[in-house]
């Protein structure tokens, strides 16, 4: 799984409650999914809860992105130095 497959697991995930966890700061957030308009650049762009708040929760750039699993709800992305792994139904990931 890759770029692409990352992007259409989130994509079908729009709407729903997420947890979306970065790492290695521990940064986490919860709410529901939505995509941001990422004109200009090789990549998507997702937002957490965005009627409550501004920002990019995740941005994914096609030539970073160097691994993407996903297992039943949970997806997971590696990019650069960083980790995102994003929850479906709000329940964060045991995993460390």
């Amino acid at each position: 799984m890759a770029f692409d497959d990352a992007v259409a697991v989130l994509r079908s995930w729009l709407g729903e409650p997420v947890t979306v966890v970065l790492e290695p700061d521990g940064t986490v957030m919860d709410g529901p999914l939505s995509e941001l308009d990422s004109e200009g650049i090789d990549g998507a762009m997702f937002a957490v809860d965005a009627q409550n708040t501004t920002g990019v929760a995740i941005a994914l750039f096609r030539d970073a992105v160097t691994s993407s699993d996903q297992d039943d709800d949970e997806l997971v992305v590696r990019q650069g130095r960083m980790t995102v792994r994003v929850t479906c139904g709000g329940r964060r990931s045991g995993r460390g």
